[in-house]
């Protein structure tokens, strides 16, 4: 479009330049003034575009220069140091007393256990894991029910939706979800892989 434009403009140009020069006839001058100056105005309308002028001043705004990083939590005032030792210490409490195998976790009782807001729990979660709370938790809960589909005999196996729930989950679907989501198969293929 920009190229038909620009030839467009050139041609008109060439024919402006040669009625000037060629023609005696005021006629024929005032043809080329009328083709050439809409042209004009509108080579200046799409390409300097004299009202962005002023955009090029405002101000870019930060997360445009933040690389992936989130300034979602910039101004909680909780430090990377401390970021960074409450994610050992939830990582600890979650692989020693398991509290993600409870039904109604939330993510008060995270805090709870941290000790600390539930905006900072939060904060903890998506920095360190790129997860949001309910991803956190489902990927413990899954690692438990693959366990648990593992060790099972053929004489002792409970279902899988028994499974689904001493882990953690309220329901079949949602635990179908979670384990399609995480192992990219359901519980049954993925125990016919292993077997």
């Amino acid at each position: 479009m920009a190229l038909l434009f620009v030839v467009l403009l050139s041609y008109n140009a060439f024919l402006t330049y040669y009625g000037w020069g060629s023609s005696k006839e005021e006629f024929y001058l005032v043809m080329s003034y009328v083709q050439f100056v809409p042209l004009l105005l509108l080579t200046i309308t799409f390409y300097i575009k004299p009202w962005r002028v002023g955009a090029i001043n405002q101000r870019i705004p930060k997360h445009l220069w933040s690389f992936g990083k989130d300034h979602k939590y910039e101004k909680t005032g909780l430090s990377k140091a401390f970021s960074h030792e409450l994610k050992n210490k939830l990582e600890h409490l979650m692989l020693t007393q398991k509290p993600y195998l409870n039904q109604e976790l939330r993510l008060d009782d995270i805090a709870k256990l941290l000790d600390v807001s539930r905006h900072h729990a939060s904060q903890v979660i998506n920095e360190n894991f790129g997860l949001n709370f309910y991803e956190y938790v489902n990927r413990f809960r899954i690692e438990e029910a693959k366990k648990k589909l593992l060790l099972q005999s053929e004489h002792t196996a409970p279902s899988i939706s028994e499974v689904a729930y001493q882990c953690g989950f309220n329901n079949r679907v949602s635990f179908y979800k979670a384990f399609r989501k995480i192992t990219h198969s359901t519980p049954s293929e993925f125990m016919g892989k292993v077997a």
